[in-house]
């Protein structure tokens, strides 16, 4: 459902190797969808992969000549053909500029290909890491390996956001073809018995925002703003729920206690969040994706970067991840404009029923492969 952002677009140059083992579901049909994208867009591109995934990428003829196949002999898990997968790997690194590893195995040997290759030749890597075991020896010491070598870490699932967000300069939860969450919701508990419940009296405003509890900085513009808006307007009460789960739930429930903000059972979002007169989108949340949050229909606001809130369209204004004033402006833009939050719901209804995820994934990543060339240096201390 992605659109590009506004940032400096990718050179037009680069070229790009798509790394998979033997990986399998959405991982792969997005991998998929990014090569064929990537090619429409004019990127010379090259898939590294098992002979097994080899030649069902659908490549037309027309775009032929710009794609290189590369067979690996890398298996899902550890296997030995794992140190000749990655010395070819190594090889072909000072012909391409940037790298994405689809699945943690996949990103463990593109890790691995660093392995004394001197700077000039290093281009920068991509990981797509699905859930794993931390408490596997293996699994771990992949993870590891990811979080010496990758500039970006996309992660299929909240625990693994969270794994690599404090060590890996960029780190996103992925777009997949099918999200996480059941796409039918279905709301249960009526608006004024879900207001009573959380103990929100008749007459106050509502925003509500899945935003993950955890230290970052929209989380912290999201409390800022939420301490302030009714010492702002004065005129009306506003009280602000939060559904995230993290490490810091406990501490914010009991910090903000005395500021408006009620920390909501976690179990109840999805009644929660079809309750708010206001809901809060942002880069980082739990339990709902984007698509859930326009399924609901409720107007939002987008909070973080310009590249990440394509995803709403014209559904959802975004503001800064560090702007209070921004967020404050734009939550009572909506509660003073009913016809706005009408139209803002509605749209982003429509936009969840009529768009194809899967159909602008690759053009996401095209942004996120720009941010990446433009992060830092080279990651690897292989």
């Amino acid at each position: 459902m992605s659109e590009p952002g506004e940032i400096q677009p990718l050179s037009a140059d680069t070229r790009i190797l798509h790394v998979l083992a033997e990986t399998t579901g959405p991982v792969v049909e997005v991998a998929k969808l990014a090569v064929l994208g990537h090619l429409r867009a004019g990127y010379k591109v090259a898939v590294a992969a098992h002979r097994s995934l080899l030649g069902t990428f659908g490549v037309p003829p027309e775009l032929a000549e710009n794609f290189r196949e590369i067979p690996l002999t890398a298996r899902r898990r550890l296997s030995a053909a794992d140190p000749s997968t990655a010395f070819r790997l190594h090889k072909y690194y000072q012909h391409v500029d940037l790298v994405h590893a689809h699945g943690l195995h996949a990103a463990t040997l593109a890790g691995l290909a660093f392995t004394g290759l001197p700077a000039r030749h290093q281009p920068r890597l991509v990981a797509t890491v699905e859930s794993f075991d931390s408490n596997n020896a293996i699994e771990r010491t992949g993870a590891e390996i990811v979080t010496r070598t990758a500039t970006a870490v996309l992660g299929t699932t909240e625990p693994v956001v969270d794994y690599f967000g404090d060590t890996v300069p960029v780190v996103e939860r992925a777009e997949l073809v099918h999200p996480d969450i059941d796409i039918d919701l279905t709301v249960r508990t009526p608006r004024a018995e879900v207001r009573e419940s959380l103990g929100i009296e008749v007459g106050t405003w509502m925003v509500a925002s899945p935003i993950a509890l955890r230290d970052h900085t929209a989380l912290a513009t999201v409390l800022d703003a939420a301490s302030q808006i009714n010492t702002r307007r004065p005129d009306r009460k506003v009280v602000t729920v939060l559904t995230g789960t993290g490490r810091d739930r406990r501490t914010i429930a009991r910090a903000f206690a005395d500021r408006d903000v009620i920390v909501a059972p976690a179990d109840d979002l999805v009644d929660v969040i079809a309750a708010a007169d206001v809901i809060i989108a942002g880069e980082q949340m739990t339990g709902l994706s984007h698509e859930d949050l326009m399924q609901l229909s409720r107007p939002a606001v987008f909070i973080g970067s310009a590249r990440r809130a394509g995803i709403w369209g014209s559904a959802a204004n975004a503001v800064a991840p560090d702007s209070t004033d921004e967020l404050l402006r734009e939550i009572n833009h909506l509660l003073d404009n009913p016809s706005g939050r009408g139209s803002r719901a509605v749209a982003a209804k429509k936009r969840v029923i009529d768009v194809a995820n899967g159909a602008a994934i690759s053009s996401t990543l095209l942004d996120l492969y720009a941010e990446v060339a433009e992060t830092g240096t080279g990651r690897s201390e292989l």
